[in-house]
């Protein structure tokens, strides 16, 4: 009876992402500058998952063919790479340049360690594994470490932000990714040591955990991308003008500006000139001058132009740096 509540798990995994991945298609037509595209590639992931998983599965518990480690070593490039998935989603949905760099690093070792041990895996004998079991539990920890790091860092950044449902959202899926890659890990271990029949039963529960994650990211999707896109009856120009606002605040909590800063963002967004901002907020033209100074040194910007990029959010390459 466990065994057949397991594979209805992996069936309606596979159901979710499937569902997920034709909700982010719909999206990504609509608009591109979303999430969705994002999303579909770390469903997209979840999927080759619980596919292989599904597999290794039904191999090794219904049909009795068992699987050898350098199949089972598979299964831990693929989690790499659905980290590295993970990573890239979390960086496009927080959208924090003060957390890039640490994306970077933690996306680069992540695809090293897929790399290195798909190389591996395909060109060491199962003993030559025995042998570099010390460098093998060293790999693994790094990963795991880095990946909690650049989480932590997106949950501490979308709770200052005030993002409620990225929050939530980040929480939930990392605790079930990061619990799930230890799991991995752990029966890794165990079968260097000799405990393979002892862990692995226990690990196949992890499927309700990548179920788990499908769903709630389907529900992430479903709600901040496809509802917006497909049921807000809310007219266009009202609709610009509230992302608009919610964007400006965004910028104003990033770089630290203050009220009356917001004002001047506000105005230079709207193409104000300093001696129409200065009648507007009844200032002389030396006080406008010396606030949209502060603001561009905030910004690390040299003009309005870099402004306006960094409100819409535009390629940071095209920004005018000092």
């Amino acid at each position: 009876m466990l065994k057949e509540l397991i594979l209805i798990c992996y069936l309606l995994c596979i159901i979710l992402c499937v569902s997920g991945l034709t909700i982010a298609m719909l999206v990504n037509r609509k608009n591109k500058k979303g999430i969705s595209k994002n999303l579909a590639f770390f469903l997209m992931g979840i999927l080759v998952i619980c596919c292989y998983d599904m597999a290794i599965y039904y191999s090794d518990y219904v049909l009795g063919i068992f699987s050898n480690l350098k199949v089972l070593r598979i299964g831990s490039c693929l989690i790499a790479g659905t980290l590295y998935l993970w990573t890239d989603l979390q960086d496009r949905i927080i959208k924090r340049e003060a957390l890039s760099m640490l994306d970077k690093l933690v996306k680069r070792y992540q695809l090293f360690y897929m790399v290195l041990w798909l190389v591996l895996t395909f060109t060491m004998s199962i003993e030559q594994f025995y042998a570099f079991k010390w460098l093998l539990l060293a790999t693994d920890i790094m990963l795991i470490i880095a990946s909690i790091t650049v989480c932590v860092g997106h949950i501490i950044y979308a709770s200052t932000a005030g993002k409620k449902e990225a929050l939530y959202y980040i929480i939930s899926v990392t605790t079930m990714v990061i619990w799930n890659y230890i799991s991995y890990f752990w029966g890794e271990t165990s079968v260097y040591w000799g405990n393979s029949k002892f862990i692995r039963e226990p690990l196949d529960l992890t499927v309700v955990l990548w179920l788990g994650i499908s769903l709630v990211t389907m529900f992430y999707e479903y709600k901040m991308d496809f509802v917006p896109e497909f049921f807000n009856k809310e007219p266009e120009e009202e609709k610009h003008k509230k992302n608009l606002q919610e964007r400006i605040d965004e910028v104003c909590v990033e770089y630290k500006l203050t009220p009356r800063e917001k004002e001047f963002i506000e105005l230079i967004y709207s193409g104000k000139s300093n001696k129409e901002i200065a009648e507007i907020l009844f200032l002389s033209e030396s006080t406008v001058k010396t606030h949209i100074y502060n603001i561009f040194r905030k910004m690390n910007v040299k003009s309005r132009v870099g402004v306006i990029y960094i409100v819409n959010e535009e390629n940071e390459d095209e920004l005018p740096r000092h």
